[in-house]
């Protein structure tokens, strides 16, 4: 009776935002997986506006944002970072570079080591000023310290990427911003769940993790079934690394991921990932490699299965495409 209360509700939410009205606003996306240099969040239309609410985390993460732009193109890009109120001035203040062809190829001397620039690339910092300003929005009823919005003019026709860190390798939340044109839309989840980053990152916790509403848009029942012999297939190879961490090789047939279509109509053979560590699921997967920072210490198998763009799950026989690994073996190097 619990789970269908809590079902319910979640139903609610979902018929209630359907029918918000259409309001200007940023379109929110939420990090539900780390945004990587090989997976990196892609943009869908830098012209729109939008908010992309992220973790640096672990400490040392550099998050990637793509963006095709013509020459000549003027971009805004900027930072907001969320705030319990007016009086808190510990503001936390990741630092932002971008990336691309026909930039500066001497480097700032601000760049992370780990970052992973395009052969022929250079690198711009954003400037983001000297002090943000701190705003309430009504109609989240949530605050922001938003700093100085930046216009990037790209030099030539070209895909760039902006590249967030903090100087001091410190973990938290941030929001960044894209476009200038207010459309309504965004990723539905994010909208149920973004409150989750006004909270702060817990230590050894995984922040990249889905939402509630797993009950009603992951709901294991609402599968696609294939033909065994055309369906996608996937294996899952796990390396333990020496801090504890784990790399983990999603190798599939068949398949393609495409997180810029997430939430829009299946198409056979698209989408995304689900990873779940001893069945429970702690993250999507939008790209071949991933990495688990991690993990509970009594944590046993990892298991991946592949998912549409609507969150359907691909099938055969009714059996999820899926596969899984045993952490022992990983440790073992097997």
């Amino acid at each position: 009776m619990t789970a269908l209360i809590r079902k319910c509700k979640a139903l609610f939410c979902l018929l209630l935002i359907l029918q918000l009205p259409v309001v200007k606003a940023h379109q929110p996306y939420c990090e539900f997986a780390d945004t990587t240099a090989a997976a990196p969040w892609l943009v869908p239309d830098p012209r729109i506006s939008y908010a992309f609410f992220g973790n640096v985390y672990p400490a040392d993460d550099i998050d990637y944002f793509s963006f095709e732009a013509e020459a000549g193109q003027s971009i805004l890009i900027s930072l907001s970072i969320p705030a319990s109120d007016k009086d808190d001035r510990d503001i936390y203040t990741p630092m932002m570079a971008v990336l691309g062809p026909s930039l500066p190829r001497e480097l700032p001397a601000e760049l992370p080591g780990g970052l992973l620039i395009p052969q022929g690339h250079g690198a711009q910092l954003v400037p983001l000023g000297d002090a943000p300003a701190w705003f309430y929005e009504p109609f989240g009823g949530v605050h922001f310290w938003n700093w100085d919005n930046f216009y990037f003019q790209a030099p030539q026709d070209a895909i760039y990427t902006v590249a967030l860190w903090h100087p001091e390798s410190e973990a938290g939340r941030y929001s960044f911003v894209i476009g200038e044109s207010e459309v309504f839309g965004g990723d539905l989840e994010c909208f149920m769940t973004f409150n989750i980053y006004w909270t702060p990152i817990i230590e050894g916790s995984n922040p990249y993790r889905d939402t509630p509403m797993d009950m009603l848009m992951h709901d294991p029942s609402r599968v696609i079934n294939l033909d065994a012999a055309t369906a996608p297939t996937i294996d899952l190879r796990v390396v333990a690394l020496g801090d504890g961490s784990y790399n983990l090789q999603l190798q599939t047939s068949n398949f393609t991921f495409t997180p810029q279509n997430i939430d829009k109509a299946p198409v056979l053979g698209e989408g995304h990932a689900h990873l779940y560590v001893d069945g429970v699921k702690i993250a999507r997967l939008y790209g071949e490699w991933h990495h688990v920072p991690t993990l509970p210490p009594d944590a046993e198998a990892l298991t991946v299965s592949l998912y549409a763009n609507n969150h359907q799950g691909f099938a055969v026989d009714g059996e999820l495409i899926s596969a899984t690994a045993l952490l022992a073996d990983a440790k073992d190097g097997n």
